[in-house]
């Protein structure tokens, strides 16, 4: 359906004819020449579109948020008219077709990063659409690097990814269980993992050396601003390690979590006795 990354068009590709997909971030008429800023995962490229062109048979109808695929002519923008705040500032697509996707109704909050100050309860009513905005996308493509930096280090000291059971027995110790009721043993339960404890436990025992996941882990407790229902975890377990070992693989680990993150190295951690920060810090 595309042809590239409405994001990744720059003056090099001047000439060429593309077509790209995405949503209609804004509109505005000028002169009887309609401009569509179109969004996709990549980021925003304006579209120019002559209404008296096929292109512009349907331009009228064209309103935020409207999925369009646009096959067009890249071409630079005139001169005065470059966008500095966009990588795709320097061009724009003068459209040959434009097929409306998909229409849509007004959204009930701003997609972009003004939204921030929207009340919370109606962004998660329309998650799907707070989602569309660019804070949402950078947010999920962070963590999807932290999570990548982190799973690289462990495989390189030779750890291995074992994703655990989530329907177990319950644990009475710790927090309390959630519980899923069995429809084919009626009055018996399966709970959910608080953490992977015993079946990483049962990994060693059983020779694997080294295991480690980005765990899912539930507890049905109180919500706080430090407890919440469902949260992950980097867990980690080893063989014939001592407490130094743990360290540096821990160390390791949230030094990848900072390059994922910031892409800047914090190199050594400094550490300090069990006196020491008792002394500083109580």
């Amino acid at each position: 359906m595309r042809t590239h990354y409405a994001g990744s068009l720059r003056g090099g590709d001047a000439g060429s004819t593309i077509t790209v997909c995405g949503w209609v971030a804004a509109r505005r008429d000028h002169g009887g020449v309609v401009f569509l800023d179109l969004r996709d995962a990549s980021g925003i490229l304006q579209i120019v579109i002559d209404p008296a062109t096929p292109a512009g048979a349907d331009s009228s109808r064209i309103r935020s948020e409207f999925v369009l695929q646009v096959t067009g002519v890249v071409r630079p923008r005139p001169g005065g008219t470059l966008n500095v705040d966009l990588p795709t500032g320097e061009v724009e697509i003068a459209a040959e077709s434009v097929v409306i996707l998909n229409e849509s109704e007004p959204p009930p909050f701003p997609l972009n990063d003004r939204a921030d100050g929207v009340d919370e309860s109606l962004r998660l009513r329309h998650r799907y659409l707070d989602l569309r905005r660019g804070a949402m996308q950078r947010n999920l493509r962070l963590r999807a690097g932290v999570n990548r930096s982190v799973r690289a280090v462990m495989d390189a000291q030779n750890f291995v990814e074992v994703e655990t059971p989530m329907l177990i027995a319950s644990t009475p110790e710790g927090a309390r269980d959630f519980v899923v009721p069995s429809r084919l043993h009626p009055g018996e339960f399966y709970a959910l993992p608080q953490s992977p404890q015993l079946f990483k436990q049962l990994l060693m025992v059983g020779g694997l050396d080294r295991y480690y996941q980005v765990a899912r882990c539930l507890r049905d407790e109180d919500l706080r601003a430090d407890r919440q229902f469902e949260f992950m975890q980097l867990d980690v377990e080893m063989s014939f390690a001592d407490a130094q070992d743990v360290m540096d693989v821990v160390a390791l680990a949230v030094d990848a979590a900072v390059v994922g993150a910031t892409g800047v190295s914090i190199g050594d951690i400094p550490s300090i006795t069990w006196q020491d920060s008792m002394e500083r810090f109580g």
